[in-house]
């Protein structure tokens, strides 16, 4: 048995197929949906999506294929598989709606892995590198607690609600260019490579 799943932006549907299952960050971390998953919404991290296709060898064992083997076959083919069997994109944040064995993400930008330009991903990711000054941006924690000390209380966000919430800050873009990075298999392959992970 498979899931669809369906990865859409406000200019175009990026995948739309069948799945063994689909790995992607939310707000509490890495989750898998695997068909017949428990109804869930959530927000979606900055992160590399993966989407193995029903009936690859990257199944999760004792994940079945089932009469859906190959069903995504087609729609990998067509829009840029990471791997055999895998499609893989990097997403700048949105939301994740799952119900009735369909997994709906909508993303405010995303690129397939085979669309990303390695080269632009690598100029930003230094661009954000250089704008942050070399030092790790404060934490949400650390606002926070900034502003408690001043007397002026706030909300500490989530690093995913920071990516929603202020998309120019440098940790943010930073973040961004490592995932586009990843999902293109391109992570660390220059001289320039990234000196912090994605936050989780």
């Amino acid at each position: 048995m498979a899931t669809h799943v369906e990865v859409v932006t406000p200019e175009r549907v990026l995948f739309s197929g069948e799945a063994d299952f689909v790995v992607m960050r939310a707000e509490g971390g890495d989750i898998m949906f695997l068909p017949n998953h428990a109804p869930f919404v959530g927000a979606v991290d900055i992160c590399t999506v993966r989407i193995v296709l029903a009936g690859s060898d990257a199944a999760v064992p004792g994940a079945s294929g089932g009469d859906d083997a190959g069903a995504g076959t087609a729609a990998a083919a067509h829009h840029g598989a990471g791997t055999e069997g895998e499609v893989r994109l990097a997403m700048a944040g949105g939301f994740v709606h799952v119900d009735d064995n369909r997994v709906t993400v909508l993303a405010g930008i995303a690129e397939l892995a085979d669309e990303i330009d390695v080269d632009r991903a690598q100029r930003a990711l230094e661009a954000a590198q250089s704008a942050a000054g070399g030092e790790t941006a404060p934490t949400p924690g650390d606002m926070l607690d900034a502003e408690a000390a001043a007397g002026e209380p706030g909300i500490e966000q989530s690093p995913t609600m920071r990516a929603l919430v202020h998309p120019d800050d440098p940790e943010v873009r930073e973040r961004r260019a490592l995932a586009r990075l990843e999902a293109a298999g391109a992570l660390g392959t220059s001289s320039a490579a990234p000196t912090v992970a994605p936050a989780r």
